[in-house]
């Protein structure tokens, strides 16, 4: 016992007793009933999870101590941690932290955060939408009431997470930065189109929309996360801790490991049902009988662009042999492409997509597009450190490009501005890399 009298608690231990329980961890998660969280599409303004978030948000904007809503605003554009791996379990633990803050101001004990699936539910609830709705906010971008997200997002690029096939570093992010694609091809894109506040990264969780955008984040993990095998987590991120949260009583709860919070269970609350993702394992079609294609071996080739100054846009242009082989490919090959982009973090790459093509004679396809979201604050976090990046992937449905013809095959990218008008100077490229592995297979 120390001179104060306080008995010294391993934490380490104490998280793991209170998993085993399926309660969270520390005294700020303490609960009596597990919250789920339940789909924008099966609430409405009486729903006891909406009315308690709209009377949480009231009762915090009348606050100026650590429960305000002003201070989970600023904690976000702080300490947030975006264009990196520790994006996902930073955000769930804010979110959880909110839940627990507003459950004690409403006396809703089980308040669960909804989630707005803009695949799901595609357009936004009525409830945040209607002038006279407790969480309306009249900052968001013109017509975001009737907008179609889905179409919107899907007519800008066709690139998501895959949350059957995806590893770690591709779904969750790099460190110290580098974005996965769950953040920079699915978050991303929501923040753009609500627009507003929720378009830069300094008022985003002002907006009541974020919450529930993050939600639905969240989940997007806990379905990828149940389809992984028990060490898919690197060692060296699962031992990372974050910290700076604000408890249900406005305390500070202290250091937080990462590979504590891997289990939404751990932390009270479940999800009506996981992510109802798309199928993107389809079976390949091959000769009758054959039902798999086994890999004989390959070769990889690896490009590499840096950036010129004063200049946003590079490119890379695929070897001629690696070209002269797709072009004469049968269904045994395989071809597997993957790259990253890097841009300086600087101003002017605020209000940019970053633009991701391949071109043969004329002709361009998509290999990803993404709307900037990132820090412009110093900070000793991962992800502040001057660079935003992201990757992108391709695969064999690049042959309907490159065609039959003896044609140059170019990768090219560009931070195009999103408001043209203003003229602002480029952003500045910094690299472009990429891999692509041809490799040889048979039918079995």
């Amino acid at each position: 016992m120390g001179s104060g009298g306080f008995v010294k608690i391993d934490r380490r231990r104490a998280l793991a007793g209170a998993a085993m329980l399926g309660l969270g961890a520390g005294p700020a998660f303490s609960q009596t009933a597990r919250r789920v969280r339940r789909g924008a599409s099966s609430l409405s303004a009486t729903s006891d999870d909406v009315v308690a978030f709209g009377e949480g948000m009231a009762l915090m904007k009348r606050r100026s101590d650590a429960r305000s809503w002003s201070r989970q605003n600023t904690l976000h554009a702080r300490n947030g941690q975006h264009n990196n791996g520790l994006f996902l379990p930073w955000h769930r633990l804010q979110l959880a932290h909110l839940e627990r803050i507003i459950a004690e101001l409403t006396g809703h004990a089980a308040f669960a955060m909804p989630y707005w699936d803009a695949q799901e539910h595609q357009t936004l609830p009525s409830w945040v939408t209607g002038t006279d709705a407790p969480l309306y906010e009249r900052q968001r971008a013109q017509g975001v009431d009737t907008l179609d997200f889905s179409a919107a997002r899907w007519a800008r690029s066709p690139h998501v997470s895959r949350l059957t096939s995806d590893g770690f570093e591709t779904f969750a992010g790099r460190l110290p930065d580098g974005a996965g694609m769950v953040e920079g091809y699915g978050h991303n894109f929501i923040h753009e189109l609500v627009g507003g506040l929720m378009k830069r990264l300094a008022t985003a969780a002002n907006d009541p929309v974020f919450w529930l955008h993050h939600a639905n984040v969240d989940r997007v993990w806990a379905t990828w996360h149940a389809r992984q095998a028990a060490n898919v987590y690197p060692a060296d991120w699962t031992a990372r801790t974050l910290a700076g949260f604000v408890g249900a009583r406005g305390e500070d709860t202290g250091d937080w490991r990462v590979g504590d919070v891997l289990e939404t269970r751990s932390l009270g609350y479940t999800y009506d049902h996981l992510f109802p993702f798309p199928v993107f394992s389809a079976p390949d079609a091959g000769p009758p009988g054959a039902t798999r294609r086994e890999p004989l071996g390959g070769v990889v080739y690896r490009m590499r662009a840096e950036g010129e100054a004063g200049r946003d846009r590079m490119s890379v242009s695929l070897p001629a042999e690696a070209l002269a082989r797709m072009r004469a490919a049968d269904d045994t090959l395989m071809i597997s492409g993957a790259g990253s982009v890097a841009y300086a973090a600087t101003e002017n790459l605020l209000d940019r997509s970053i633009e991701i093509r391949m071109t043969c004679a004329g002709r361009t396809v998509s290999l990803g597009a993404s709307p900037t979201f990132l820090h412009l604050v110093e900070g000793e976090h991962a992800g502040h450190r001057g660079a935003y990046s992201l990757p992108f992937r391709f695969g064999e449905e690049v042959l309907n490009l490159i065609g039959d013809q003896d044609q140059p095959v170019t990768v090219v990218v560009a931070a195009e501005d999103l408001d043209p008008d203003s003229r602002r100077p480029p952003a500045q490229g910094v690299a472009l890399d990429l891999s692509l592995t041809l490799t040889e297979s048979r039918w079995a």
